[in-house]
């Protein structure tokens, strides 16, 4: 939300009859996509998981989204599988039987954990999927009404800093094999580094964890006239140092990573814009 905040902010300053309101969005990704297909909205950011099911209609689509474009990638969210010290899991396969948190219906979190739960051997029947947001996985934790959350969520994130003051949690690694099947099955998701200074009171097999990472992505209407879009990305990207004020976690957000990881065709406005940067041919 604080980065659609400060994209409005800079909108609303910059450019005559535009009036950019940030929207919570209660289911995610997937509801940004359908909102902007209808019409309702015409921006609004997905984790790369689902922008790739709607460009390949995929679960939870069940067609090829049309009338969505690309905007910019942004910045990205560590993979956080997260376990109760007292709950036994150590392991992936220690999942086995627990009550796991994995986000609300068709979002990105739980999409993701469709996807790679089974293909590393754990079934959607062999475990107690809980159904929250991330917000309310926590509070269930901080209960012992679960054993486990997977979410994806900002590095460093505050809300995993505040849980462990109280619960003591594991992370739960994968093993360099598993990395290299999640990788090689799905190219938007990339590996990157945890170190331990990242959260001290949690319990890692390792001082710097390898974990899963993915991007988070801005997309928008192919309604917004080509010339609007173009004079929307040079003042984002002209002015990127305000974006990275609002928050270090955006210092990734630059003009070269911009164009990476997206799933989706560019709006040609963006592309225009990118173009004169080189940083699309």
């Amino acid at each position: 939300m604080m980065l659609a905040s400060t994209i409005s902010m800079l909108l609303n300053d910059n450019i005559k009859e535009v009036n950019a309101t940030p929207v919570p969005s209660p289911r995610g990704s997937s509801e940004n996509i359908e909102t902007i297909v209808t019409g309702e909205r015409e921006m609004g950011f997905a984790m790369a998981n689902i922008a790739d099911a709607a460009a390949n209609g995929t679960t939870p689509f069940d067609k090829p989204i049309k009338g969505l474009y690309g905007w910019f990638s942004a910045h990205y969210g560590q993979w956080y599988l997260l376990a109760r010290e007292d709950s036994g899991i150590k392991t992936f396969a220690d999942l086995k039987g627990k009550r796991i948190g994995i986000g609300l219906p068709g979002d990105g979190d739980e999409t993701l954990n469709k996807a790679v739960f089974p293909m590393l051997g754990l079934s959607w029947t062999d475990f107690r999927p809980e159904s929250d947001a991330l917000s309310g996985a926590i509070d269930s934790i901080k209960q012992n009404q679960i054993d486990a959350i997977s979410y994806v969520g900002a590095p460093k994130l505050a809300m995993f800093g505040e849980l462990m003051i109280s619960k003591k949690m594991r992370l739960i690694e994968f093993s360099p094999e598993q990395l290299d099947q999640i990788t090689e099955a799905f190219p938007y998701l990339v590996v990157k580094d945890m170190p331990q200074s990242d959260f001290p009171k949690l319990v890692m097999p390792s001082a710097n964890a390898k974990v899963i990472a993915m991007n988070h992505l801005m997309l928008c209407s192919e309604n917004i006239p080509e010339q609007d879009m173009y004079e929307y990305t040079k003042l984002i990207f002209d002015n990127i140092e305000t974006i990275h004020e609002a928050n270090n976690v955006f210092e990734v957000i630059t003009v070269e990573n911009a164009v990476k990881g997206m799933p989706l065709p560019f709006h040609p406005g963006a592309v225009r814009y990118y173009k004169e940067k080189g940083v699309l041919k």
